[in-house]
């Protein structure tokens, strides 16, 4: 090779001169490379860098090949990266990342991507029964999505010729500023923006905090309503990355003006106690209301609003929408934080705790109510009838065998006592539930009636006694098991149906009775009194958010909230009064308990008849309205205004018109 003959020189001449010839002419549809691709892509999430304790894991989230400029590129493949291309036809492609896990075997997968198009996100190529549209290679990926593009013929030639290239350099995951974005990420936080206004959840991330962490969520809340300083505005930059500039000086920054504030109070709430964070969290409300006073000097609100009590009911766990009763406590309560900051700077744990366990106690009783009205009131009066049955319940005065229960004194008696204490007065009109006492000892209830001698008897004196005494024959006759159950079904459907036929009755204060809504107005919560910057009253509802200048206790009906109580005429009164009169029988005994229940004995002065089931006889009475006098004639009375609107002859009467006097007339 040092010395060659003629021949090898010549035969390296002839190659050398072969390949010059191809460089200046190329074959015939050979493929080239192409080196010079423009960047038409836009980056809509730059992702995160894969960290893996394990070195191949790490490797599988790295690129290293040749680009087609003959150029080494090296990189990571990052997890959450999206990336768009908007098409000369007018449709966007996407390209994703994501995690791709591990397989059965625990061995990591790598990288994933997907390809979508159009607005709709259509998967491309479309999916098959095996696939879910996730590809561990790219160049896979890429080359299927091409020709199902090419075959189809959905995009031009142009197109097609442009997309021709390498999918990392097209979509910007083998871009300098790609690269440098994810190294960035990794040392300093960045708050994320997908849609026009970062969501609760990005601003979670970007404090390091999980979003299913429930009690650091007020902090994440408290960050996302403070606003920015003056010389700082924000926008949203390349990669969704909210960049914060300051105008004056023309400094950008990711970092928020007061991330390490937020930072500091995050790692402080994590260490302290509940009690202490309360702490912290009413003075931060009552430092706002200040920061926001000095702002506002003119129009400022007061400090007990809606606003600050709803937020001071959420710091120690309680929602107004829900537990309306703590708004007024909450009210006093903020009264003692504001004078403790004003003189301090700072309100002291022990107030934090008083206000915890007051709050905690008015909840309690509140509860406590709530069951009293709508379990002990509201409902049908409930008793042990078992019990009573079984005679194993003692009269509350007496200490025997009960055989009765007052419905409305709700006290478990004996037949004696009931007759002493329901012998005069209001009493007299009370509506008991009674056993039939055995025949032969008079104390226990009866449970069997024997059909020989129709008698009832109780388990013990029918066996020991009362069978002895029968004839042969009597013995034969099966007795019949008293069933007090079905008979006090049958005595509340009659009480029922009676009370449903009486027409509507008129009582001594001409009241209206009661309906459903009635114990809802006794319970309710919702709204509460409040004064404005002008110091004028106004009701605030909660539940609702309604607000309202006249008191909600005034209003007259739900039909027409604004119209004038309607006041009943003194036909209606009158008509009233004579259906109530009609329907009173004097010489009624109304006792639908007779042969049901049994009777009191005859010495006792009484019967077991009692009027109607749940209601007491002095409903019923004949005499009409107490005539009132003052103020309290109202009730009962008809108004002057009704009177007058009744007469013909002053439906014509109008108010006077103000006339102007001498000094009040326009200047001409």
């Amino acid at each position: 090779w040092l010395e060659p003959n003629l021949e090898t020189r010549a035969s390296v001449l002839t190659t050398l001169a072969h390949l010059k010839m191809s460089a200046e002419k190329p074959l015939l549809n050979a493929h080239v490379p192409k080196t010079d691709i423009q960047a038409k892509h836009k980056v809509i999430r730059f992702g995160t860098t894969r960290k893996a304790e394990d070195p191949v894991e790490t490797k599988l989230y790295e690129y290293l090949h040749q680009r087609a400029d003959l150029k080494l590129s090296k990189g990571h493949i990052p997890c959450g990266f999206y990336s768009v291309i908007n098409l000369d036809e007018g449709h966007p492609l996407y390209l994703e990342t994501r995690f791709g896990g591990y397989d059965f075997d625990d061995n990591p997968i790598g990288p994933q991507f997907q390809c979508t198009w159009k607005a709709d996100k259509e998967i491309v190529p479309p999916l098959d029964s095996t696939g879910d549209g996730w590809y561990v290679s790219l160049d896979e990926l890429w080359s299927q999505a091409l020709t199902y593009f090419e075959k189809k013929g959905l995009l031009t030639e142009d197109t097609l010729e442009y997309l021709d290239a390498d999918p990392f350099v097209l979509f910007g995951i083998d871009d300098q500023l790609t690269q440098q974005a994810l190294v960035k990420l990794d040392k300093f936080p960045s708050l994320m923006c997908d849609a026009g206004v970062p969501t609760q959840e990005e601003w979670s991330y970007y404090l390091r905090i999980e979003p299913a962490d429930k009690e650091m969520q007020w902090l994440v809340k408290a960050m996302m309503e403070t606003e920015l300083p003056k010389p700082w505005t924000c926008y949203k930059g390349i990669g969704s990355i909210v960049c914060y500039l300051r105008s004056d000086t023309g400094q950008v920054s990711w970092k928020h003006p007061f991330y390490d504030y937020f930072r500091q109070l995050r790692d402080f709430c994590r260490q302290a106690s509940k009690e202490e964070v309360m702490q912290v969290r009413c003075n931060r409300l009552l430092w706002s209301y200040e920061a926001t006073r000095v702002e506002t000097e003119h129009d400022q609100e007061p400090l007990i609003s809606p606003e600050y009590i709803s937020r001071m009911a959420e710091i120690f766990g309680y929602d107004v929408k829900k537990s309306g009763c703590v708004v007024r406590n909450c009210k006093a309560q903020l009264k003692h934080f504001s004078k403790a900051y004003r003189t301090k700077q700072d309100i002291d744990i022990s107030l934090i705790l008083k206000c915890r366990e007051m709050l905690d106690r008015d909840v309690a009783k509140y509860a406590e109510m709530v069951n009293h009205w709508s379990s002990e009131v509201k409902e049908d009066v409930k008793f042990d009838l078992n019990k009573l049955a079984a005679g194993e319940t003692n009269c509350v005065n007496c200490d025997t065998t009960a055989l009765c229960f007052c419905l409305e004194c709700k006290d478990y008696l004996c037949l004696n006592c009931y007759a002493d204490l329901h012998a005069k007065g209001s009493r007299k009109e009370h509506a008991p539930f009674c056993l039939v006492p055995c025949a032969l000892c008079v104390t226990l209830p009866a449970k069997i009636h024997c059909t020989f001698t129709d008698k009832s008897l109780c388990h013990k004196c029918y066996a020991m006694k009362h069978i002895k005494m029968l004839p042969p024959d009597g013995k034969e006759n099966r007795p019949r098991r008293i069933d007090y159950v079905e008979q006090y079904n049958r005595y509340a459907d009659f009480a029922k149906e009676r009370s449903a036929k009486l027409p509507p009755r008129l009582d001594e204060n001409d009241v209206p009775m009661l309906d459903e809504s009635a114990y809802q107005s006794v319970l309710s919560t919702d709204w509460h009194p409040f004064y404005d910057a002008r110091g004028v009253k106004f009701y605030h509802n909660f539940a609702t958010g309604e607000v309202m200048r006249q008191s909600p206790r005034r209003v007259p009906n739900t039909d027409d909230p604004g119209a004038e109580p309607e006041e009943p005429t003194i036909q209606d009164v009158a008509r009233r009064l004579a259906e109530t009169s009609e329907s009173f029988d004097p010489g009624a005994t109304g006792g639908f308990m007779t042969g049901m229940a049994g009777t009191i004995p005859d010495q006792a002065g009484m019967s077991a008849t009692a009027g109607s089931f749940g209601a007491t006889g002095a409903s019923f009475r004949g005499t009409g309205p107490m005539p009132l006098t003052g103020f309290d004639s109202l009730k009962s009375e008809v108004p002057a205004a009704v009177m007058a609107a009744a007469d013909p002859e002053n439906r014509n009467v109008r108010p006077p018109h103000r006339v102007h006097n001498k000094m009040e007339l326009p200047l001409e």
